[in-house]
């Protein structure tokens, strides 16, 4: 009898948590749902870890087009998320004694040109890898859209192009620099150490002793021969399908998975490295993700930036270790909190150019009930040394290296006590003093900047994941006046060289400013077939991409060709003349920084 009222019991205290946990999971469908209908999203999935409990969950749609219901049993892409799993990979293969984290890049792959100003003192090894501080560049345009890699790509194949993508920009192991090209750095490293592919080492030394069966690093797609019944489509604006194609950064974003699988993961990085007794991570390494003790940021008093696949960030009023997730028709997030034994992991199968997805991360927060870090208290500094314009230490993409120069240089100025932080492509960042040179900014719970000097007592500013270096402003505003004074050019071209080739068309040759205006012909005819192509084609050779090369060059030749006909014709309109100057001008700086010709298949 006691027995028969002790499974009573013990059967409605399951039923009581049971509708407990499901109307929490219906709440939060019903608010996902409506973040989707306003932001034009198509399906969301997610994990969310509340200590011994878990929630699972999807809303929306895994096919727009067929109105098929996203389920927790979809699988997903989740872009640079992988680069998560490849380090906590690589901390399995360091507990295992494959490789350490301190062994020089250059021992490992002998025959990469890799040029290090400072290999005698400070060589790249795997943990410089690890944590974005080697010092190299981000990736190049062609590396993420094309449709020229193979799932089976060489992973070296990123550097044939250009040399000066295994260049050192800056000392390693001294700032955090973002890239996906020393992911594929990582790869080849795993490879060379285990004489496996590297997904094949994922797998047996990660995926499988983690039991997430339904996850892979190898490449698959909604069609084609890698399809994946299970595989949701990825969405454009508007709901456009996408389905997935190889990409030669497939080390830093590759990786398949459902969200009861991330449960899984993410159950193991709250942990203690330990799966069925068994150390798949040593301890001490796992308490290292997310930790960039090496960096001159963290050193000088901000604990802003990342290590080991997870960075420190701050939203939504939460301190949490996370990474997001970004790749053609997906975005998601994913974020520990340690102290607090919470984490979620929401991903998203639509790419909007415009939508906000951080109100999905915040829904997460709230659902957790994250509690937040005490707030900051305001101490004054003198940052008059640093006030002036400031450009990146390292730029991410190379040949864009000009546009950045441009719109990515800031300015630090006073605003009171605060500090204003701003470039021309940016909302500016209004910073508050926290002593120390720290200080925090608007919307932040803790210091978000620091205020440093580099090695030669420059000044220099720093958010954990940016490092910036005061430079003279001179350089920027040339550019900058180069750019306006070659835009007024074109403008004037098209309006009064439109003017001059529709007037005088029957004297077209004579007319030098209606012969400049033929460029825009030239610039339309790969209009159409950039329009009849997905953007996922634009770093490929093909009729649009060689067009818009010849257009690019012959707009300055044109140019020139009119600039001389109008002086051997002594036309006493100086403007014409100036403008045509202009246009020139700003043509021959853009090719000086290997932007002209407009190669897209090699920029």
């Amino acid at each position: 009898m006691m027995n028969r009222w002790l499974l009573i019991l013990l059967t409605l205290i399951y039923l009581l948590f049971a509708k407990s946990s499901y109307a929490q999971t219906a709440t939060l469908e019903m608010k996902v749902n409506q973040v989707l209908t306003q932001e034009g999203l198509v399906g969301a999935s997610w994990a969310l870890v509340d200590g011994e409990k878990s929630y699972l969950g999807a809303s929306g749609f895994s096919n727009q087009r067929e109105q098929t219901k996203l389920t927790i049993q979809h699988k997903t892409h989740v872009g640079s998320i992988t680069k998560t799993v490849m380090a906590t990979g690589v901390l399995a293969l360091v507990s295992a004694g494959k490789l350490q984290l301190d062994a020089k890049v250059s021992d490992i792959l002998p025959d990469l040109n890799l040029v290090n100003p400072w290999q005698d003192t400070h060589p790249v090894t795997v943990a410089h890898l690890l944590d974005h501080t080697a010092g190299i560049q981000d990736a190049r345009f062609w590396h993420l859209v094309n449709t020229q890699a193979r799932a089976d790509s060489p992973l070296n194949t990123v550097f044939n192009k250009d040399a000066d993508l295994l260049e050192v920009k800056v000392k390693p192991g001294s700032q955090f620099a973002y890239s996906n090209l020393g992911y594929n750095l990582l790869a080849m490293v795993i490879e060379t150490a285990t004489g496996l592919r590297y997904e094949e080492v994922l797998r047996l030394y990660l995926l499988e002793p983690l039991k997430m069966f339904d996850s892979t690093m190898a490449f698959t797609s909604q069609s084609g021969p890698f399809t994946d019944e299970r595989l949701t489509y990825g969405h454009l604006d508007h709901g456009q399908l996408f389905a997935a194609v190889p990409s030669y950064l497939r080390a830093a974003g590759q990786f398949t998975t459902t969200v009861s699988d991330m449960e899984k993961f993410i159950r193991f990085l709250l942990s203690d490295g330990l799966q069925d007794g068994q150390v798949v991570v040593d301890a001490d390494l796992l308490a290292m993700m997310g930790q960039p003790a090496e960096v001159a940021s963290y050193q000088a008093g901000l604990h802003m930036g990342g290590s080991k696949g997870l960075w420190r960030r701050d939203r939504n009023q939460t301190l949490g270790l996370c990474h997001g997730g970004n790749t053609a028709g997906f975005k998601g997030m994913l974020c520990l909190y340690p102290e607090q034994n919470k984490a979620f992991f929401v991903m998203v199968n639509t790419d909007s150019e415009t939508a906000n997805y951080e109100r999905l991360n915040k829904l997460m927060v709230e659902e957790l009930q994250v509690t937040s870090p005490e707030a900051t208290t305001h101490q004054a500094f003198d940052a008059s040394d640093w006030y002036g314009w400031y450009a990146p230490t390292i730029y991410r993409y190379g040949n864009f290296t000009y546009l950045d120069k441009i719109f990515s240089t800031y300015v630090l100025k006073p605003q009171g006590e605060n500090l204003v932080f701003s470039s021309m492509q940016s909302s500016p960042d209004v910073l508050s003093p926290l002593g120390s040179g720290l200080y925090v900014a608007q919307q932040r719970v803790s210091p978000s900047h620091v205020l440093m000097r580099a090695a030669d007592g420059t000044p220099m500013i720093s958010n954990g994941f940016s490092t910036y270096k005061m430079v003279k402003k001179t350089s920027a505003i040339g550019l900058g006046i180069s750019l306006v004074l070659g835009l007024l050019g074109a403008v004037y071209i098209f309006f009064y060289g439109g003017y001059v080739f529709v007037k005088r068309f029957s004297k077209l040759a004579q007319e030098p400013m209606a012969i400049a205006f033929t460029m825009y012909f030239a610039f339309l005819l790969p209009v159409p077939f950039f329009i009849n192509q997905s953007f996922i084609h634009i770093g490929d050779i093909n009729a649009a991409s060689v067009l818009l090369a010849l257009a690019s060059v012959f707009a300055p030749f044109v140019c020139v060709i009119a600039s001389v006909q109008h002086v051997r014709q002594k036309r006493t309109n100086r403007l014409n003349l100036v403008m045509l100057a202009a246009f020139i001008q700003w043509m021959l700086v853009m090719g000086y920084w290997g932007l002209i010709p407009m190669t897209l298949w090699n920029v």
